[in-house]
């Protein structure tokens, strides 16, 4: 019998809660980096666009609760970041005179602090260990996809 964590339940919990839908696109990346999709998620019936990197491929499993992972590591990264563009840019390989990397950069602020009116805290619930080394509840949401 698999383990129950309190990560994966509380994810649930907001999906269900906040009628959650995530959509991500094949076709649009920010600066052309397919590992940064174009995203679109509704929570409680608002609409949101960004853009989301998905360094492991794992919108591909199309499980939403390993979705609504990643979109929120995403805006929790960006918060982590805000204060330093420069910084947020060189770890991405991004360049920060980019006029589509900067626009991006500058719409997560409102993006994050709508959302977090709706679900409270932003909070990926899933450690950085566990996702990245797909142990834990990072492997579960995996194999559960």
């Amino acid at each position: 019998m698999e383990k129950i964590y309190p990560e994966i339940e509380a994810l649930n919990k907001i999906f269900i809660q906040h009628s959650v839908v995530i959509k991500n696109s094949q076709v649009d990346f920010l600066n052309d980096d397919r590992s940064y999709s174009k995203v679109e998620i509704t929570v409680s019936g608002k609409d949101f666009q960004f853009y989301v990197e998905d360094e492991y491929d794992d919108f591909r499993y199309n499980y939403p609760l390993l979705n609504l992972c990643v979109v929120l590591r995403e805006l929790e990264y960006y918060q982590e970041s805000a204060t330093d563009y420069s910084l947020w840019c060189k770890e991405h390989g991004f360049d920060s005179k980019n006029s589509q990397i900067s626009h991006h950069f500058k719409g997560l602020a409102s993006i994050c602090k709508e959302m977090g009116k709706i679900i409270g805290k932003i909070d990926s619930k899933v450690s950085d260990w566990d996702f990245q080394m797909s142990s834990g509840a990072g492997g579960v949401l995996r194999k559960l996809s």
